[in-house]
């Protein structure tokens, strides 16, 4: 009984019924909003992740030109302090050097073992001497 409904004659296209229409709109309008959603948390997890002297130096040189273009500062005062600014920025930050030694270097593709060896034990110190 079903099988003469398959060679009929359809006359009406189901890719332009409002259901369908309607359908990929909201599809559509979900995969920006989660792309939006994607992107901008991306951008705070880089920002947080960014050395914070950088970006308040960044914040302090554009504060500094603002003030030299309103003629707030001189130019001699603007180039101190974007000097000041430079010093900070050029430290190094000091790291905290590991317990265990240094880490040798991991090829790519190798795996690194979970629980490294342990560095060789040091010589005792002769007596005497301290």
């Amino acid at each position: 009984m079903w099988f003469p409904l398959l060679f009929a004659d359809i006359r009406e296209d189901p890719l332009r019924s409002p259901e369908v229409i309607w359908g990929v709109a909201g599809l559509t309008v979900a995969l920006l909003v989660g792309a939006a959603v994607i992107y901008a948390v991306d951008r705070w997890r880089k920002r947080a992740a960014a050395d914070p002297s950088e970006a308040s130096a960044t914040d302090a040189l554009t504060s500094y030109r603002a003030m030299y273009e309103s003629g707030e500062i001189t130019e001699e005062e603007y180039a101190r302090l974007r000097d000041r600014v430079a010093e900070k920025v050029k430290r190094p930050v000091p790291k905290p050097d590991s317990p265990v030694g240094p880490v040798p270097p991991v090829r790519p593709g190798e795996r690194v073992p979970a629980n490294p060896p342990a560095p060789p034990p040091r010589a005792p110190e002769p007596p005497g001497t301290a």
